[in-house]
């Protein structure tokens, strides 16, 4: 059987604000989902002058999936990204704990506070 994530990603700015969604296989704990797939998206959005440069490579990308399919989803492990792109803060969460995240957040600073989240 193969571990399967969900992952939420919130976007909030004064020129966008919405979700989407992204649905994986391959990792079962919060502390994979921040290392491999979500530390990809806080350096994209960190790296693009514009939301919309980053959202227009990632939704183009094919990443994402409807909300009714993850929302159907049974995954090994649920979480969550928002970035509030006014305020230049990240956060992340999985099941009920979060941890916010400064603005400009390096790969390695990522990998430490993923390695810090609880099992």
């Amino acid at each position: 059987m193969t571990d399967t994530y969900t992952l939420s990603i919130r976007v909030d700015s004064s020129e966008f604000a919405g979700e989407f969604y992204l649905l994986g296989e391959g990792y079962n704990t919060g502390e994979e989902v921040l290392k491999h797939v979500a530390t990809d998206h806080i350096l994209a959005m960190k790296h693009r002058p514009h939301v919309a440069e980053y959202l227009l490579e990632t939704l183009s990308g094919g990443e994402n999936v409807s909300e009714s399919k993850y929302n159907q989803a049974d995954p090994d492990i649920s979480c969550g990204l928002h970035f509030d792109v006014d305020h230049q803060g990240f956060r992340f969460w999985v099941d009920d704990y979060g941890v916010e995240i400064g603005s400009q957040p390096t790969k390695s600073e990522l990998r430490s506070i993923a390695e810090d989240l609880p099992s």
